[in-house]
């Protein structure tokens, strides 16, 4: 937290409980036994990734209050050279998504859902909405990106 404003990540060790690596890989443990389809991979211990092409990578994450997707490049491909690469599919991809390319410093086409994950009695929903995300980005990226013949990585 930052004078007192949230930060999406909000991995804060203030006045709120934050989730233990322990909470963070049992989340994980579920959803990914949940979705039971071996698309999804370790990112981090806050994220999971789903690789979409060779240079496109959906990373889903769980944070205190929030779970989300955003769209990346593969590990060490910087947020600029994704957000360049993604700009030639501005507007639509944007307005398709629902989400802005660079709304979110770091993050294209960020998505999240405000939910106290510090109680697991909220996961459910959590995962339902993650899984409808994930597979609306994966849709839509799969058509408009990954698929376009005169893309070049």
């Amino acid at each position: 937290m930052h004078q007192g404003v949230v930060d999406e990540w909000d991995i804060e060790r203030g006045r709120l409980r934050s989730l233990s690596s322990r909470e963070i890989k049992s989340f994980w443990d579920g959803y990914i036994a949940r979705r039971d389809d071996g698309r999804i991979v370790h990112g981090s211990l806050y994220s999971r990734w789903r690789n979409l092409s060779e240079d496109l990578v959906l990373s889903l994450y769980v944070a205190n209050r929030s779970v989300g997707l955003f769209v990346r490049g593969q590990r060490g491909e910087s947020f600029a050279r994704t957000a360049q690469r993604l700009s030639a599919y501005e507007p639509q991809l944007g307005a398709t998504l629902g989400a802005g390319l660079r709304d979110f410093p770091g993050c294209c086409y960020l998505g999240s859902l405000p939910l106290a994950v510090t109680d697991p009695a909220n996961w459910t929903a959590g995962y339902a909405w993650l899984e409808g995300a994930e597979e609306r980005y994966c849709r839509v990226l799969t058509d408009l990106v990954a698929k376009d013949p005169g893309r070049q990585g």
